[in-house]
């Protein structure tokens, strides 16, 4: 916002939208009233807000708002998006309380709260969670109304008002919901209202050309944590813009391969010089030979152990380097690696996940069942590239367990990238009924999860990669069971939902530090955790959408 055109321009529009609305939407409540939220994307937005009986009057004070905000400082215009307050419900403050520690999923609580019915004191659902006045300290513990960051948030926001709030004494609070626009590009961009879309731009436009951009925006993203050195910032809670403590080796090397993977879409050459420093940073960090031709990835700094699924990971990362340059380099840490976790195979098709270092002794034989089929899809890939048998009769016989055990239970998505590949290479009928099964009977739970679950949209695009070969090969009956209109319907339905999990700048903008975690996707349940995984799994998935899906 820099000139007096682009000034006028805005006035005219936030009017005209916030006049449509109002007549459209049917907003009748006792009180009108709006919220303006504005600022720099290097700083947690600022929300203005006003009410009145007549919306005319506070639209007037609205457009005097942001004439004398450009007159003060034009930079605080760089982001600004409008709310209109409807569905104003007076609640007793216990059944609010209530509701909130009581989610089946952290976070859900997605209405505005006002202090008193003139909203003299009110936050939007947003500024709710970006000042974390509803908070958690874990995903699995309830949440809880902080009262602390309450009162914080009170003087912060309203300068003038010289009280404290003491939570236990409130009787009531006025809840809300809104009809909100953000100002992009001259125009104001509806945003979803109420459920889990709440405050999401609506989709506009092409839906795939939409998810390229996500991914060029996140690709874009996850390039930036990358450090000169190769090693990621391995993510924040954004709220306080706090950077995540630790490291992991699956995960430094399954971001890589997203961000190899993103070339798929677009291929950018800026993020080649980092992409190697990361390759070489596993390798130096994680990489160690145990004996000639045998070696594995390390993951820890004090008690350093072994797991299969970082072995995994890291064949993936190379592999996929190889697919896309038909540079051979990492081949030989590749192949090293595959005999490591040929070791952690016994002669029925079970694996060992968890080995102690540097003694290779067992520290555990199972702690996650997503290694098994990680591993498995890791040994294939590499088969795909050097041909060598042994790698195939492994997985192959890793199935025979996985089949007998009833592994498709457990709907990993790593399982139905695996059985993807496995029936390209051996398209035997008990293959692709175990493809089948592992995501058949979880679809209504898929359709019913209240959380962005990313990789439901990367099981669900591998299975629709699979069922596709049904018929060419013959497989009527199979087809047949494949549920193949429901599981489209299903991948449509995912894939949009999962833009709730997106930090578009009407979400980021009431974080800390927007600037930061702008077009990075987050969990939700989690504190809007957004870590490097977070990345990878919603890259994949959407890559894959934007790459095979037809409906």
């Amino acid at each position: 916002m820099q000139s007096y055109n682009e000034l006028q321009h805005l006035k005219l529009q936030l009017t005209k939208w916030l006049e449509n609305t109002i007549q459209e939407k049917q907003v009748n409540e006792s009180q009108i009233c709006i919220f303006l939220s504005y600022g720099q994307i290097s700083s947690r937005c600022q929300v203005w807000n006003s009410s009145d009986v007549e919306s005319s009057r506070v639209i007037k004070r609205l457009i005097n708002f942001v004439e004398k905000t450009f007159e003060k400082n034009k930079k605080l215009l760089e982001i600004i998006k409008v709310d209109i307050a409807y569905q104003i419900q007076k609640q007793p403050w216990k059944n609010v309380v209530y509701e909130v520690s009581h989610q089946q999923h952290n976070n859900h609580y997605r209405k505005g709260l006002s202090l008193d019915e003139n909203f003299e004191v009110a936050f939007l659902e947003q500024e709710v969670y970006g000042r974390a006045i509803i908070k958690g300290l874990k995903y699995d513990e309830p949440n809880f109304f902080d009262e602390a960051n309450f009162n914080a948030a009170i003087q912060k926001k309203y300068p003038n008002i010289n009280k404290t709030v003491v939570l236990d004494t409130l009787e009531h609070i006025w809840t809300f919901e809104t009809y909100a626009a953000i100002y992009e590009d001259g125009q104001f961009i509806p945003l979803q209202s109420g459920g889990c879309q709440n405050g999401v731009r609506e989709l506009q436009g092409n839906k795939k050309e939409h998810l390229k951009q996500l991914i060029k925006k996140d690709a874009d993203f996850l390039y930036r944590q990358i450090h000169d050195n190769g090693r990621f910032v391995y993510g924040y809670f954004p709220a306080y813009d706090r950077e995540l403590k630790g490291y992991n080796t699956v995960r430094h090397c399954t971001s890589i391969y997203a961000l190899l993977e993103s070339f798929e879409v677009e291929e950018n050459d800026e993020f080649w010089p980092k992409i190697h420093s990361s390759i070489q940073y596993a390798i130096d960090r994680f990489y160690r030979e145990k004996q000639g031709k045998v070696a594995f990835m390390i993951d820890g700094e004090k008690n350093q152990e072994i797991k299969l699924g970082a072995n995994a990971a890291a064949i993936l990362m190379f592999t996929k380097y190889q697919e896309l340059t038909n540079d051979k380099k990492y081949l030989k840490y590749a192949e090293a690696i595959a005999n490591g976790i040929l070791e952690m195979v016994d002669a029925e098709g079970q694996t060992t996940h968890v080995l102690h270092y540097p003694s290779y002794e067992l520290k555990e034989k199972f702690r996650i069942v997503y290694y098994d089929g990680e591993a498995a899809l890791a040994l294939l890939r590499l088969y795909q590239l050097n041909h060598d048998k042994k790698l195939l009769a492994t997985v192959k016989l890793m199935f025979e367990h996985f089949i007998t055990k009833k592994y498709d239970k457990y709907h990993d998505h790593w399982l139905s990238y695996c059985t993807n590949e496995l029936t390209k290479i051996c398209p035997e009928e008990k293959y692709f009924q175990f493809g089948l099964n592992n995501y058949l009977q979880h679809m209504d739970f898929i359709k019913n999860r209240k959380t962005v679950y990313a990789t439901f949209l990367e099981m669900l695009m591998s299975a629709y990669k699979m069922v596709n070969r049904l018929k060419e090969q013959g497989y009527e009956e199979l087809y047949q069971q494949a549920k193949f209109e429901k599981l489209q319907e299903l991948i449509e339905l995912r894939s949009e939902f999962q833009r709730n999990g997106f930090f578009y700048p009407e979400v980021a903008m009431y974080m800390a530090r927007p600037d930061k975690i702008l077009n990075a996707f987050y969990v939700r349940h989690d504190r809007f955790r957004t870590r490097i995984d977070d990345q990878e799994h919603n890259l994949s998935g959407y890559i894959a959408y934007v790459n095979y899906f037809n409906n």
